[in-house]
C-alpha cells in the first residue's frame, strides 16, 4: 500500500451557513484502494464529511489534502481537476429525465472535452459493467428505482475515477437491490478505485465486511476495520 494517503484530514471543521458546527475536529486517513463505510444517525455529518472531499464545502480550519491537493489553499482550476479523478453517486442519482441513459453518462465525458470515440467507448463499457447495455437509447423514467441507481454508478465510473464518493446511494432501495448496489461499488475498488460510502443500513456492513467510520454529532467516535 502507498504510505502517502490519498485522503489526510487533520483536525477538521467546517460549519453549517447557520453557524452550527457540521464536523469538528476530524481526523482521517484513508489510503488509495480502500473500501471504507461510514455510519452514523442523520445529521451526524456523513454528507458534510463527502461535501469536503470532492470541495462542494470549504473547511473553516484543519488541514485537508485529497488526491494532493491542498483543500484549504487550492485555486479553482485545481478543485476542479480534482473533481475530474471524483466521482460522485447520490441517493436521488440526480439523473436528467429528459435526456437518454446515454446521454446522462456521457455528459461529463463532454464536459471534460473526451473525444467523441473514446465516449461512446466508454459508455458501453460502464453500462455493460452494471448490466444495463439494452437500457443505452432509454429514458430513466422507464427504469426502475436500482436500475436509475446503476446508472448513476455508470456515469461515476465513466470518468476511470480515483475516487468514488456515494452518499446514501441505496437509501431509497429495497435490501436485495441494495445489496446489488454496493456489490457494483465493491469491484469497482476492486478494480482500483478508493471507495467511500455513507449508508445507514448497517446489514450492508456485515454482507460487505469493510472498514467503517462511525460519526456522531459530526466528530469520529469508531474507527474500525
Amino acid at each position: 500500500m502507498d504510505p502517502t494517503p490519498l485522503i489526510d484530514m487533520q483536525q477538521v471543521l467546517t460549519r453549517y451557513p447557520s453557524g452550527r458546527i457540521a464536523l469538528g475536529g476530524v481526523t482521517l486517513r484513508i489510503h488509495r484502494g480502500e473500501f471504507v463505510f461510514v455510519v452514523g444517525e442523520s445529521g451526524a455529518g456523513k454528507s458534510t464529511l463527502l461535501s469536503l472531499l470532492y470541495g462542494a464545502l470549504p473547511a473553516a480550519s484543519g488541514h485537508l489534502t485529497v488526491a494532493g491537493v491542498d483543500l484549504r489553499t487550492a485555486k479553482s482550476r485545481a478543485v476542479r481537476a480534482l473533481r475530474r479523478q471524483c466521482g460522485v453517486i447520490f441517493q436521488d442519482h440526480r439523473l436528467l429525465f429528459r435526456r437518454t441513459v446515454f446521454e446522462n453518462i456521457a455528459l461529463p465525458l463532454q464536459v471534460q472535452r473526451h473525444p467523441k470515440a473514446r465516449m461512446v467507448g466508454r459508455v458501453e463499457a460502464a453500462l455493460a459493467f452494471v448490466g444495463l447495455s439494452d437500457a443505452i437509447w432509454s429514458y430513466p423514467d422507464t427504469l426502475s428505482g436500482g436500475e436509475q441507481q446503476r446508472v448513476a454508478i455508470a456515469r461515476a465510473m465513466a470518468r476511470q475515477p480515483k475516487l468514488i464518493l456515494a452518499d446514501e446511494p441505496t437509501g431509497n432501495l429495497d435490501y436485495d437491490t441494495a445489496l446489488q448496489v454496493t456489490r457494483y461499488l465493491v469491484e469497482l475498488q476492486r478494480k482500483g478505485s478508493t471507495v467511500i460510502m455513507a449508508t445507514h443500513d448497517l446489514q450492508l456492513l456485515e454482507a460487505f465486511p469493510s472498514r467503517v467510520i462511525t460519526l456522531h454529532a459530526g466528530a469520529v467516535v469508531e474507527d474500525r476495520g
